[in-house]
């Protein structure tokens, strides 16, 4: 997959490697407080599984993985992707981490969400960008709305969440 960097205000996305695979984004994952809405929670992650992971996902046509970084900084605080793509439909699914807790609450996932959406359409030329989030996940619906994201749907009682069943969340956003 070609080599990708988006710049925003306040982060910028560039392609991730195998060498972003550090003790650092494997803390992220097994975070239960970081991890708690994403499917990837289910698993015990290692650098080994986390190095696999990104070269699976950057090998294919169908998905974009970047990481976000902080402009201040230049620390790394979390990954989009978007995909799978299927682009006889002209499609695909965003989904992301903002793993480092001192850079939540501060806009870098609307920021992100915002940039790989653009991407999608202006470069991509994608007809419609998708995600599924856990109704609990009260911020990300949030970034998404405010990004111009519609809900689609819902999956009733679709995630067993903390010992209950609760909805998951169909947003989308149309390329008009």
């Amino acid at each position: 997959m070609q080599s990708v960097r988006l710049e925003g205000d306040k982060i910028y996305l560039r392609s991730l490697t195998v060498e972003d695979a550090t003790d650092e984004y494997v803390g992220w994952l097994n975070d239960p407080e970081v991890n708690q809405f994403l499917e990837s929670r289910f698993e015990n992650h290692t650098l080994g599984s986390v190095r696999a992971h990104i070269e699976k996902t950057t090998q294919t046509t169908t998905n974009i993985f970047l990481a976000i970084l902080r402009k201040d900084t230049d620390n790394y605080i979390g990954n989009i992707k978007l995909g799978p793509m299927d682009m006889h439909h002209r499609v695909g699914s965003v989904g992301l981490m903002i793993g480092d807790k001192n850079s939540w609450g501060k806009g870098f996932a609307t920021e992100a969400i915002q940039l790989m959406t653009e991407h999608a359409f202006d470069t991509l030329e994608l007809h419609k960008v998708t995600a599924g989030v856990y109704a609990n996940n009260v911020a990300s619906i949030k970034a998404f709305f405010k990004l111009g994201f519609f809900e689609e749907g819902r999956l009733k009682r679709h995630i067993f969440f903390n010992g209950e069943y609760i909805d998951k969340v169909l947003l989308a956003k149309l390329n008009e």
